[in-house]
């Protein structure tokens, strides 16, 4: 379940880069190199830890590829020199059959389908997360990606959540990106846009959904059904080592 969990992210990142034409494909790795946004530029599918860590190092020194990287959980890279740990991520799976989808119908959650929308959300999601999002790489993706689906959760007229919900080659559901605007939070909004794309997934007919919550988002998860399994972290690599 674990490379299940990993792998739609993997996959969505690569896709992201794919349709706007920043994506740098290697032997030992995959990387997004979007300008101007800090989402999802990083690398990660680092095929082997030495070797390729060492030349991703060595590239990113020299300006090539971004300085952030994604693993999955390690014991050998938190004491790395080059390295230095951003955060760590918790991976979780839901299997759909038991999810039941009365009642999870909101109003406030609408797709996100216009360059306006794509807007509103790159504006919602970089207040949430405190990273920038560009709203260009948001639009390429309502624009050209037929299995990405973006929400966002209004209320009077104010964007107050965001939400993705991505399906991967093996018709996987990954939920990504699900944050509330501080001045939104405490009202269930980050629960009831989680149900949405939950009942999506489900009307995909994917049959396992899974996400990388964090310390704070794992709570909700679980209250849901969802199951942990590994973790996965990310990296700061350090230029001046």
């Amino acid at each position: 379940m674990d490379n299940y969990i990993i792998n739609n992210l993997y996959e969505l990142w690569e896709h992201i880069g794919t349709i706007n034409n920043t994506v740098i494909a290697s032997e030992g790795f995959t990387a997004v190199a979007v300008q101007d946004a800090d989402w999802p530029k990083r690398v990660f599918d680092l095929k082997d830890h030495d070797s390729a860590l060492t030349k991703v190092i060595d590239l990113c020194k020299k300006g090539d590829i971004p300085e952030v990287l994604t693993v999955p959980k390690s014991d050998d890279l938190g004491s790395h020199t080059g390295l230095a740990l951003l955060m760590t991520q918790q991976n979780m799976a839901l299997e759909l059959e038991s999810f039941t989808t009365e009642a999870t119908i909101t109003p406030n959650i609408q797709q996100v389908e216009t360059e306006e929308g794509a807007k509103a959300f790159a504006a919602t999601a970089s207040k949430s997360f405190g990273y920038r999002v560009d709203h260009k790489v948001i639009n390429t993706i309502v624009r050209q990606s037929s299995t990405i689906r973006l929400f966002l959760y209004q209320e009077d007229q104010k964007s107050l959540g965001c939400g993705i919900v991505f399906f991967d080659t093996e018709n996987h559901a990954g939920l990504h990106m699900i944050g509330t605007l501080p001045e939104g939070r405490g009202k269930g909004i980050g629960k009831s846009m989680t149900k949405h794309l939950l009942k999506e997934a489900k009307g995909h007919g994917s049959k396992i959904a899974v996400l990388h919550a964090s310390k704070m988002g794992e709570p909700i998860y679980t209250k849901l059904g969802f199951q942990k399994y590994g973790e996965i972290e990310t990296y700061r690599i350090l230029k001046g080592e």
